[in-house]
């Protein structure tokens, strides 16, 4: 993994990415409404869509910096299927005008493309050869999807909860994670 300055990488977890969604706060009950309302109903569609692009940027370049650095296997174009399709979803507007399966059509394809990231990262457990600090990043994703699941519980249906501690959460935990195998690539690239 060749990254000359890493510190934009905590930068990105833990102080851009949840800069964009705390407006969240501001505009909608969180335990009730989601994101997409934000973008119909609020009309802030630009909003929307940079919250999904900030999201799924660490979804997507994280998790395949850090699958490339543990020498996991998968298969990078439907990795970028998911992480595309949650940006996709933010687009499909919503309105009582239009037909309800177009409505629900974005829900549907949030659903499919988070449930296929999830699942892309709980199958690394058949890779038992994995060293302890890749299980500390598995237990803390597991935890993070745990309490997103949670919060859609609660509420009963995707709430902005659960869209907010699955952007902020994922993205901090591979954001610190990768910075630290940047950190141990720097230290063997000068012992060399």
């Amino acid at each position: 993994m060749m990254l000359k300055n890493n510190t934009w990488i905590l930068g990105y977890g833990f102080v851009f990415n949840p800069l964009i969604n705390l407006p969240v706060f501001f505009w909608i009950d969180v335990s009730y409404e989601n994101l997409s309302y934000i973008g119909t109903t609020l009309h802030h569609p630009l909003y929307l869509v940079l919250w999904a692009i900030s999201s799924v940027f660490g979804l997507y370049f994280f998790s395949t910096a850090i699958w490339s650095a543990y020498s996991i296997p998968y298969r990078r174009w439907l990795h970028a299927l998911f992480c595309i399709g949650m940006i996709l979803s933010c687009l499909i507007p919503y309105s009582a005008d239009m037909p309800g399966w177009i409505n629900d059509l974005h829900v549907w394809i949030a659903i499919v493309c988070v449930s296929g990231f999830i699942f892309s990262w709980l199958k690394t457990i058949l890779y038992s050869w994995l060293p302890s600090s890749f299980w500390i990043l598995y237990k803390a994703l597991l935890i993070i999807f745990a309490l997103g699941f949670l919060a859609i519980c609660f509420a009963g249906s995707i709430n902005g909860l659960s869209e907010i501690i699955f952007s902020i959460g994922v993205n901090a935990i591979l954001s610190l994670t990768l910075f630290n195998l940047s950190k141990k690539d720097k230290k063997n690239d000068r012992t060399f």
